[in-house]
């Protein structure tokens, strides 16, 4: 699994490296992934050990967040958008049942941490559930579950399907029903990166336009619209000599403004807790 990177100020909040529970195939892999918190239905088999569902993550000795914050729903149709069922804001217990529902099966659950460097020490949170993942025949939903600062609800919620070239939709009639569903009108397929999203901004205000790369919650440099809080991005690929039909389909949908208050409120209460450690300290040195 990518290691994710946050940037706030001079600190940077870096998600804990973990393995994924798809890569997690061998004992060490296993043993690595449940030592991180991360236990797969096939590592959980392996190991002798519970259904997933019933393990606790391991104590890291990490801070346990707080919540002080509060989800603010998204408006305009990115705001209602749903991706089978999936919006933001949503729950975890209702995030679970809806991909349960979806894929007729229980979408395996990773946990994992946020850490950074305060003052020349590492600072850590305890474990917490941060990413949902199922798929059913090469359609495959991954849900980001916010850290408990902001409880755990959805903030990001990505879908890729890959359609095989002799059973793969038209483009026509897929780019008809995503104007129908989300209001974006799909670029010709000219070639594979083009993509199309809608967005809005702190004023309400609702867009579209055509973009290449997502944006990303800390970087500025990265947003198609000043004061962007959410977007929709829906992006087709066509089947290789055949442009009539599609490949694959990606859809992302992503509240960039939860992201980023998340993100300063666990520096913020990583940095408080070794302000208080350091301010209780009365080592004394040998002499």
């Amino acid at each position: 699994m990518k290691t994710t990177l946050f940037i706030a100020s001079a600190l940077s909040v870096v998600l804990g490296a973990i393995v994924s529970p798809v890569q997690a195939q061998t004992t060490p892999d296993c043993l690595l992934a449940i030592n991180q918190g991360v236990i797969s239905p096939a590592c959980a088999k392996m190991m002798g050990l519970g259904a997933p569902a019933s393990q606790s993550p391991p104590d890291n000795g990490g801070l346990p967040l707080q919540q002080t914050l509060h989800y603010q729903p998204v408006t305009g149709s990115v705001g209602t958008a749903s991706i089978v069922g999936l919006t933001l804001g949503m729950g975890l217990a209702d995030a679970t049942r809806a991909m349960k529902a979806y894929c007729k099966a229980d979408p395996r659950l990773a946990n994992s941490f946020l850490n950074t460097t305060y003052k020349g020490v590492g600072v850590k949170t305890q474990f917490y559930p941060q990413l949902l993942q199922c798929d059913v025949n090469g359609d495959q939903l991954e849900v980001h579950v916010s850290p408990p600062v902001m409880g755990s609800v959805v903030t990001a919620i990505k879908r890729s399907v890959s359609f095989p070239a002799d059973a793969s939709p038209r483009f026509a009639e897929l780019a008809s029903d995503i104007s129908q569903k989300y209001g974006l009108t799909l670029p010709a397929m000219v070639r594979d990166s083009d993509e199309t999203t809608a967005y809005v901004t702190a004023t309400g205000t609702m867009a579209t336009n055509a973009r290449f790369s997502y944006a990303q919650p800390m970087d500025s440099s990265s947003y198609d619209a000043p004061g962007e809080i959410a977007y929709l991005a829906v992006r087709a690929s066509p089947v290789s000599s055949n442009p009539a039909n599609v490949s694959m389909m990606f859809l992302t949908l992503e509240d960039l403004r939860a992201e980023r208050a998340i993100n300063a409120e666990v520096l913020k209460q990583l940095t408080a807790s070794f302000d208080q450690k350091l301010a209780n300290s009365h080592v004394k040195p040998a002499l």
